[in-house]
């Protein structure tokens, strides 16, 4: 089980990375006057679309890295 929820912890947020980039990179692609940085990290649809998840997947890894 301590295995099994580390690796859901880690899958997630790499899962909510590889999200976060993939939709900042369509964004980007529609944006072809490259006059703002492709992705954006500190916005509220960040906030819910990335790091929210990651940080659910981080507090998933850390609890079965400390289980007993």
């Amino acid at each position: 089980m301590r295995l099994f929820l580390m690796l859901l912890g880690a899958a997630l947020s790499i899962g909510a990375l590889a999200w976060w980039v993939f939709l900042n990179g369509m964004a980007a692609s529609w944006n072809t006057s490259n006059a703002r940085p492709s992705i954006q990290w500190l916005t509220g649809e960040a906030v819910y679309m990335f790091w929210l998840p990651f940080a659910v997947g981080l507090v998933v890894a850390y609890f079965g890295w400390k289980r007993a």
